[in-house]
């Protein structure tokens, strides 16, 4: 597993809006109640030279002279458009928008709007570019020698979404990943389409960078930052990170309260000093760290002492937070297959920003007010109970057929299919050893118009009982009755939901659902 998407998978939940309900005491451990829905999407482009991520982010924040900002619908994918634009209410502050253009109707939503400082914005692209400078610096010099780093931008607004900037450095690469989410709304009865939570948006920094280390110099330093040795007077101060030297760790021991101060600052291209993120952490809960980090250190070496490459998985969390004062600290340890890994993960104090208003979702939907019966009486289709009757087939072709930019023919020709008991049905197709109990074929079957066709006796009585029909399409016209088998493009049923046949005449209708993929 990449190590972005094992730092993911623990600290995910630091990036919602975790305040406890109005209705609940401070702190009080509660999980929400309510049902909420949101959307998302994210892009990842390659990033060049450390020079491309200002040119292409730059004007999204603005200039640290509140000059304004102005990305004016820079098309970052094909229909996706990002925008920004200067907050007339404020000047510390810009608003910034993502569109996206629909494939079929080709009309411009904006999916995205969340307003973001001007002070946050610089500080990100100021440390993106000196972590991105190091990285090409030290992967020049020996390649494949830089650990990874992930630094990201995230802004929240409840009413206009959620949007994550990542620079990430792996494997001697460099990328840059935005990804955003809708608000996040409501699924109660008559508040579909309206926001779920309320309050000030906030914007907030990350930063996460790996070492590969041994376990004694491990026992070492975290003794030094989270312990009390004759060394003390060499506690960390001003610590380079390498070979992340452009992050500093400061290690404060507060002992009247059995605990440390820990702080981090970035020294950018210019060598200015930027705080970044400090919480408190107390000797106790540094030294369960400690003792389970050695405990899978030794599990670790010792799977390894038996066979080579056999260590599994494990993982170690140190976090510890002063989430308004300071920011969000946590010491990652992680292990497999005899290599282990310290990471520290970063968070900056979240900024308050100012609000936007409520964006909804803009898709228009003709929803009727009720769906035709599932269940109807023989007597509604003009038919008479049975014990044992025929099916009356209609054709169709789903929208999904009917749009698809594969489908070079018209949706008129032969078709072939088998009728099967349900139960001997999945999705994949006929279990193993099923065998049909009735067939068929149509000559020139024509259903180029929705909704509408001719009506196909089945020449067979079957007992009543639920089937699955399945068959293709020839629109291509090259299958004959010795070789009746759909190739690429040909329209196809798939086994979803049975036909119940309780009448002596059954009318139903079968709809092509995909055209035939490459391959099948």
């Amino acid at each position: 597993m990449p190590l972005r998407f094992l730092l993911a998978s623990l600290i995910v939940a630091l990036a919602c809006d975790d305040s406890p309900p109005t209705d609940a005491p401070a702190g009080e451990l509660r999980p929400r109640s309510e049902p909420i829905e949101y959307v998302g999407l994210a892009v990842e482009m390659p990033l060049a030279t450390p020079a491309e991520l200002e040119s292409r982010l730059g004007p999204l924040f603005g200039d640290t002279a509140r000059g304004g900002a102005t990305l004016d619908g820079v098309e970052i994918q094909p229909g996706l458009f990002l925008s920004s634009f200067p907050d007339t209410r404020t000047p510390d502050q810009v608003v910034i928008e993502l569109a996206m253009e629909t494939v079929n109707a080709r009309d411009r939503r904006t999916v995205l709007r969340v307003p973001a400082s001007f002070d946050y914005g610089q500080l990100f692209l100021d440390t993106a570019a000196v972590a991105l400078t190091r990285g090409a610096a030290v992967e020049a010099e020996e390649p494949g020698s830089m650990d990874p780093f992930f630094l990201e931008y995230r802004a929240v607004s409840p009413n206009g979404g959620s949007l994550t900037i990542e620079v990430a450095f792996e494997n001697g690469a460099a990328t840059l990943e935005i990804a955003t989410h809708t608000p996040e709304t409501s699924l109660q009865p008559g508040l579909v389409n309206a926001p779920a939570f309320g309050g000030e948006p906030y914007e907030q920094l990350a930063g996460t960078v790996w070492f590969t280390l041994s376990r004694d110099q491990f026992d070492f330093f975290s003794t030094r930052a989270y312990g009390i040795t004759a060394g003390a007077a060499q506690n960390f101060q001003d610590f380079r990170l390498l070979p992340h030297d452009w992050l500093r760790l400061t290690v404060t021991p507060q002992l009247s309260d059995e605990m440390v101060n820990v702080g981090f600052e970035v020294v950018d291209l210019d060598g200015r000093r930027i705080p970044f993120a400090n919480a408190p952490a107390s000797l106790l809960a540094g030294e369960q760290f400690r003792e389970n980090v050695f405990r899978m250190v030794r599990n670790m070496l010792d799977q390894e002492a038996a066979e080579t490459g056999s260590s599994t998985r494990f993982t170690v969390p140190f976090h510890y937070d002063d989430p308004e004062g300071g920011g969000v600290v946590k010491v990652i340890a992680q292990g497999q297959g005899g290599v282990f890994q310290i990471a520290y993960a970063v968070e900056s104090p979240r900024q308050r920003l100012r609000p936007v208003e409520f964006l909804p979702y803009q898709g228009v939907l003709d929803v009727p007010d009720e769906l035709p019966p599932r269940d109807t009486s023989c007597a509604d289709v003009g038919s008479t109970e049975a014990v044992e009757g025929r099916f009356l087939i209609r054709f169709d072709a789903s929208p999904t057929v009917r749009e698809s930019e594969d489908l070079t023919h018209p949706l008129r020709g032969n078709i072939w299919g088998s009728v099967y008991r349900a139960d001997d049905v999945t999705l994949a197709g006929p279990n193993e050893g099923a065998e049909a109990v009735a067939s068929f074929a149509y000559t020139d079957v024509d259903i180029t118009t929705m909704g509408e066709g001719e009506t196909y006796p089945l020449d067979v009585m079957l007992p009543v009982g639920e089937y699955q029909l399945l068959g293709f399409m020839d629109v291509d016209g090259n299958a004959t009755d010795e070789m009746a088998d759909p190739d690429e493009g040909d329209p196809v049923t798939l086994p979803i939901g049975g036909y119940d046949l309780k009448c002596a005449e059954q009318p139903i209708v079968v709809e092509f659902a995909l055209l035939l993929p490459p391959g099948r």
